[in-house]
């Protein structure tokens, strides 16, 4: 039976061949994986992932993310975009229901 803790999704199955010729499992921890944008899916620049929360809890404020809006969640060419359409809505040239369902959350952020 596996270990309790080697039971959580958070941990990745490496299947190894000892030389008896038997299979043999053994766990490692899974590395995350880089951040992406919400809108695009591309990867954001300059928002660290570490091994472990400890590895970034050790980096000052300014580190762990960039310091404009929607940083962490947006890259830089979509939140200009979103921004662009914000500044049209707050000057009535387009409404709210003509942007686009995905883009619709943020703009109603940057309006307030």
């Amino acid at each position: 039976m596996t270990e309790p803790k080697n039971r959580s999704g958070s941990k990745k199955k490496i299947f190894v061949k000892v030389p008896g010729g038997n299979t043999k499992v053994k766990y490692k921890a899974k590395k995350p994986s880089s951040h992406h944008c919400a809108l695009c899916k591309g990867k954001l620049s300059g928002v660290p992932h570490g091994k472990r929360p400890s590895e970034v809890a050790k980096l000052s404020k300014t580190q762990k993310r960039p310091e404009r809006k929607f940083a962490g969640e947006l890259c830089a060419k979509c939140s200009k975009t979103v921004m662009e359409k914000a500044a049209m809505v707050k000057s009535e040239t387009l409404s709210i229901d003509e942007v686009s369902i995905s883009q619709r959350k943020y703009v109603k952020a940057a309006v307030k």
